[in-house]
């Protein structure tokens, strides 16, 4: 029970990565938020959730909407209690080369990927410092750290995530408040199920072995387990670390 009594607000909650995180935790007796666009899927997430005993709320926000995500961070760290951890997972993919790729397009990518994450951040660590710290952890991509064609605007902005991690773990350190990053690699989430849809799961399965050493893609728990070791006191003097949870498939060409 590492998070009991502790409170962890998460972005791009409602599946995935964020959906596996925010169970995690719950499981752990933490009380999640719960933010994402989709008010079906969040519904049916926190149902999850508290099925099985654990505590959440939701909120129905588009991170890209930037004013709004800093005053409902604020309204948050106005309540009784703390504000333990930030998890910054919310993201957007764009497939494209450069020179397809309109300037709009770019900064919609930005606005979701870095923006919002600079935003949350900017909100969260005056909360944090008011407490004695906290735990922040973003949620980047091997495309941060790896050159892939076809990917200009998605690559950059999680590289930019990655760093934003490392200043802010630098910025934030004297005030207790430990700031990481966790990288993962294709993982089975449902929007790599969506852009795969064509394959069968043997295809998929065939695919994974191709590429990761460790033989197969993550499952959004796999990321979720680093990333929830890195909010804990586990990780009480891990801060300005990447963490690489990918099984191994950034090293093999």
């Amino acid at each position: 029970m590492r998070f009991a009594g502790k409170t962890v607000l998460i972005t791009g909650a409602s599946e995935g990565i964020g959906f596996a995180i925010a169970e995690g935790v719950a499981c752990e007796g933490g009380h999640v938020i719960m933010l994402a666009r989709r008010p079906e899927v969040l519904d049916e997430a926190m149902a999850t959730i508290r099925a099985a005993g654990g505590s959440c709320e939701g909120k129905i926000l588009d991170v890209a909407d930037h004013a709004v995500l800093a005053d409902f961070i604020a309204e948050v760290g106005r309540r009784p209690g703390r504000l333990d951890g930030l998890v910054n997972n919310a993201f957007k993919s764009l497939q494209k080369e450069i020179g397809d790729t309109t300037l709009e397009e770019w900064r919609g990518v930005f606005a979701v990927n870095v923006d919002s994450a600079f935003v949350a951040i900017q909100a969260a660590m005056p909360i944090m410092r008011a407490q004695g710290g906290g735990a922040i952890v973003n949620i980047a991509s091997v495309s941060g750290v790896r050159a892939r064609p076809g990917s200009s605007a998605y690559s950059a902005s999680k590289a930019a995530l990655i760093h934003l991690g490392a200043i802010a773990a630098v910025e934030g350190g004297a005030h207790k408040i430990r700031v990481n990053t966790v990288i993962p690699g294709a993982t089975t989430t449902a929007a790599f199920k969506r852009t795969f849809s064509g394959l069968t799961p043997a295809q998929q399965a065939a695919l994974g072995e191709g590429q990761v050493p460790l033989g197969r893609f993550a499952t959004p728990e796999d990321v979720a387990k680093a990333a929830i070791f890195l909010l804990s006191d586990d990780a009480g003097f891990i801060t300005g670390a990447e963490l690489r949870a990918e099984g191994g498939a950034f090293w093999k060409r």
